[in-house]
């Protein structure tokens, strides 16, 4: 288990609370919660229903904040049915947890909440709480005080869940060091490649084995319904290359917008990050606190003790970032330094920081004549805008009257007509067949089976395109002809691949009887002396990195071997000549990150464990409706 244990595993309860806390607000009072007797269901658990309208808040808060991490290239990444399961097993999760917390009696109590809310500063004008900016805050962000006390009260409730659980879940000494020590074990390898395509000469494919593969796979020589589109494309930018402008209009524009194209302030600093462990990590940061203020060197010290590895080796150097790039109260620490100075303590979600402040880039206005060019396609862009809105409506228009051909489009907005390849369903690599959108209207009945055209869909930032089938080729099963010379080469790369491995296997046979490697290199095998080789190396490629550390441990007179085939379909025999142990070894600040993850790892198995029991026990009704709700 603990080779298994290598990154930081983030547990479901973060992600099941990101989708209902939009900013982490604060409550000043405490309000009832009422919904009325009319109410659409989406799943019930254990008879607790799960509303329409709780799943539709969830949903549409994580979809908002996946399109802005992913942008244009959401439709691609994110599949919508997928998206919408997770969020139901999130609010079950959360619904089980709170029927375990009542059978556990297990509560927060109004003091608890309160306490936490007086905590946030989010509401607080002149270091005084606003019942006016609370109200105001809650409600642009479509919350009541009595919805958002339920979530926030629910967040409380599975953070006690996870806590409780992580308390009865100790990590002993003896495991600590030997994850330690499986980290940063070195191996002295080498290694045997046998490459297979020196075995395609020998293949020799009948005409019976082709007819055979065929019949066994024809599933894999379906070809998919695919269609290809033709397409008009309305584009701002495209607008903007026409339009003229006057010195005037540039000047006007960069004298009322110079900060438009300032260069922000940037500072650099340096942490050094302690993860919360209660009382040893304060004593911990005092410790410190008292050697930097003693004159001891903070870059040192941070090598030493930070807990973040990727800035702990260059001495906790953050580089340059520009204001709101950090987390807010790491962000607002820095900002509020001088150089050289060194801040107090800073919590964060991840942790205490001491930070120092080492350099500091002003704000730049840059003059006009440094970003004329820039400054002219920004005037350009904003007159062209007003063209693009009024063509759009133009466009839907007739898209709409005269759905029979993309013609009427071309002749009144001068549009030029585009085509793409052949694509399915699943879209291609063009920018209009990658929108799922596109090919959602592309094989809806209107457009593929109507003929007509389709309503303009947006595909990038002000850019929209109407599209219609230009060509349609149906389902079908291609011939074995069409397909013989695809199969026969497959039919040689099996063949080849499987004699590589028997001649690696009969190879490793005679090195255990006694023949020297050296002796036996040839044709197609290559002998590869590697060395002293770390877990995460760039020497080798991490499968055979992989083989090499699943070896058995060499003795001092005897080395082992382990084989695996590549995804090239090669055959590679490695050889673990002996065993050491890295400088990372006595890294403090590695020490204390992998310990971090094998608690963390731990909580995490315990907290899905009981998770499992309880949907084991529980009864759980989907309805099929949260698919479908809009």
């Amino acid at each position: 288990m603990l080779l298994a244990i290598r990154e930081k595993v983030q547990g479901w309860i973060a992600w099941a609370i990101v989708g209902v806390l939009i900013v982490p607000f604060a409550l000043w009072g405490i309000d009832q919660y009422a919904t009325g007797d009319r109410i659409v269901v989406v799943a019930e658990v254990n008879d607790e229903r799960i509303s329409a309208t709780e799943f539709m808040q969830v949903y549409n808060t994580q979809r908002v904040r996946l399109r802005q991490q992913f942008g244009d290239m959401y439709d691609q990444v994110v599949d919508d049915e997928v998206l919408r399961e997770q969020v139901l097993d999130s609010l079950i999760t959360s619904s089980l947890i709170r029927q375990w917390a009542v059978n556990n009696r297990v509560v927060i109590s109004d003091a608890q909440l309160a306490a936490v809310i007086q905590g946030a500063d989010v509401f607080y004008e002149d270091g005084v709480f606003s019942q006016r900016l609370y109200q105001d805050l809650l409600a642009r962000n479509g919350f009541t005080p009595a919805t958002f006390e339920r979530d926030q009260r629910n967040f409380l409730l599975e953070t006690q869940f996870q806590n409780l659980l992580a308390s009865s879940t100790p990590v002993f000494p003896f495991e600590k060091q030997a994850l330690l020590d499986l980290q940063t074990q070195t191996r002295h390898v080498d290694y045997v490649r046998v490459d297979h395509r020196v075995f395609n000469k020998e293949a020799e494919i009948t005409d019976e084995q082709i007819a055979q593969y065929y019949a066994a796979n024809e599933d894999d020589y379906l070809q998919l319904e695919r269609v290809s589109l033709a397409y008009v494309t309305l584009s701002l930018a495209e607008i903007a290359k026409d339009i003229e402008v006057t010195d005037r209009q540039v000047a006007d524009f960069f004298e009322l917008n110079q900060r438009l194209f300032a260069v922000p302030e940037q500072r650099r600093a340096s942490h050094i990050l302690l993860t919360d462990r209660g009382d040893e990590t304060l004593a911990k940061l005092a410790e410190l606190q008292q050697r930097l203020a003693e004159g001891e060197d903070f870059a040192e010290l941070a090598q030493t003790y930070s807990e973040d590895p990727g800035s702990a080796r260059q001495g906790g150097d953050l580089d340059f970032f520009e204001a709101g790039m950090m987390v807010e109260a790491f962000d607002q620490a820095v900002f509020d330094l001088a150089v050289g100075d060194v801040s107090e303590p800073v919590q964060t979600e991840f942790g205490f920081h001491i930070i120092k402040l080492t350099d500091i880039k002003p704000m730049q206005l840059p003059s006009l004549d440094e970003i004329r060019d820039e400054v002219v396609q920004q005037v350009r862009l904003e007159q062209a805008e007003r063209v693009y809105f009024e063509l759009l409506e133009q466009m839907t228009q007739i898209a709409f009257e005269q759905p029979d051909s993309l013609d009427p489009i071309v002749e009144q907005l001068n549009l030029p007509v585009a085509t793409t390849r052949m694509v399915t369903r699943d879209g291609g690599r063009e920018q209009v067949t990658s929108r799922r959108t596109v090919m959602e209207a592309a094989f809806s009945d209107d457009v593929l089976q109507q003929r007509l055209n389709s309503v303009p869909i947006e595909v990038g930032p002000n850019q929209t395109v109407v599209v219609r089938i230009a060509e349609h080729q149906p389902a079908r099963l291609q011939a074995l002809e069409e397909v013989r010379a695809d199969i026969e080469r497959q039919l040689v790369r099996e063949y080849s691949i499987s004699r590589s491995a028997e001649r690696a296997a009969s190879l490793l046979a005679q090195i255990q009887d006694g023949v020297a490697v050296e002796t036996l290199i040839g044709e197609g095998i290559e002998w590869h002396p590697v060395g002293w080789i770390e877990r995460e190396n760039q020497q080798i490629l991490p499968q055979i990195t992989a083989a090499a550390f699943s070896a058995a441990k060499p003795t001092s007179a005897q080395p082992t071997w382990n084989s695996v085939q590549l995804v090239t379909g090669d055959t590679v025999l490695v050889r673990v000549n002996e065993l050491g142990r890295s400088e990372q070894a006595d890294n403090a600040a590695l020490r204390n990150q992998l310990a971090l993850i094998l608690q963390e790892t731990y909580q995490t198995a315990e907290v899905e464990a009981l998770m499992a029991s309880l949907r084991l026990t529980a009864k759980i009704d989907k309805k099929s409706n949260y698919l479908t709700l809009r």
